[in-house]
């Protein structure tokens, strides 16, 4: 798998994922985690963890982005 298609599994894949596909199994459970619905403790985890994926997706796709900008200053020289 190429890093653009892994960096766009890690950093938009995943969380949809785990929004649209696990929300709707975590709708009909009566459990709470630290007083709070378990559905509502997974949403509130995904905002961060939706960050770190993204941080990760770039550090994945990171050097392509270097060696473009590279290029772009040979370029001008």
């Amino acid at each position: 798998m190429s890093g653009a298609r892994k960096s766009l599994g890690i950093g938009l894949g995943l969380p949809v994922l785990a929004i649209l596909v696990v929300m709707p199994l975590l709708a009909d459970t009566d459990v709470y985690l630290l007083g709070i619905p378990l559905l509502w403790a997974w949403m509130f985890a995904w905002f961060p963890l939706t960050s770190l994926c993204l941080w990760v997706a770039w550090r994945i796709d990171e050097p392509r982005y270097r060696d473009d900008e590279r290029s772009d200053e040979e370029a001008a020289r």
